[in-house]
């Protein structure tokens, strides 16, 4: 899988604004507009994969993107009414973006190198040692009681680290840099402390970029 991966030089993208998939995470996403369901039915009959890209800006003559995303391979699909599709990605491995076009089905495609990000594909699991992971869910809980977000505790608690930390970072609604921030972390510890940092802010009642 690392290798056969790891070969791969042109992925079809999908820009989304707000919108970060995480090696390892999951995303569902309702496609609707005919170039992105040209998209869909060719990654479907091809090898399922499509990359998530956040856009810097988006007019109607250009389009900025960041420079790093992640693909995700299509593990669930559903073809719904009025021809839209429900699909469900699973994160495989970060890409560096070289170069994207505009394909004659209107969507898009890039060449991109996964090197950079190759240890995203190891099988090998990171944890958090306790002391962060006690700082990460106290700053959880103060973060979800500024929002007014109710959670079961016990579950969150013994919901495996990486998974929680994961969901998180994709569901939080941090600003369109705060998510590029999370998606381009070290590792789990850098991921984690990044989202100590966003929740302190956050609850502090200040939401400035940090970028």
């Amino acid at each position: 899988m690392m290798e056969e991966i790891l070969d791969i030089k042109q992925i079809p993208i999908f820009p989304l604004s707000n919108c970060i998939l995480l090696p390892n995470g999951t995303l569902t996403l309702n496609i609707f507009e005919p170039r992105y369901l040209n998209m869909t039915e060719d990654a479907i009959s091809n090898n399922r994969l499509i990359g998530m890209i956040q856009p810097k800006s988006n007019s109607k003559d250009k389009i900025d993107l960041y420079s790093i995303g992640c693909v995700g391979k299509i593990i669930h699909f559903s073809e719904l009414k009025d021809q839209k599709y429900l699909i469900e990605l699973k994160g495989i491995c970060r890409y560096q973006l070289i170069y994207h076009e505009v394909t004659n089905k209107e969507y898009r495609v890039a060449n991109i190198d996964f090197k950079k990000y190759a240890l995203d594909l190891a099988s090998v699991k990171f944890n958090l040692n306790r002391a962060l992971k006690e700082d990460f869910l106290n700053s959880l809980k103060i973060y979800f009681a500024s929002q007014g977000i109710d959670a079961d505790w016990k579950v969150i608690e013994k919901a495996p680290t990486n998974l929680l930390i994961n969901s998180l970072a994709q569901s939080c609604p941090f600003s369109i840099g705060e998510k590029q921030m999370l998606l381009e972390n070290k590792d789990l510890n850098d991921l984690a402390n990044i989202m100590i940092t966003l929740f302190k802010i956050y609850s502090a009642g200040e939401t400035k970029n940090l970028n």
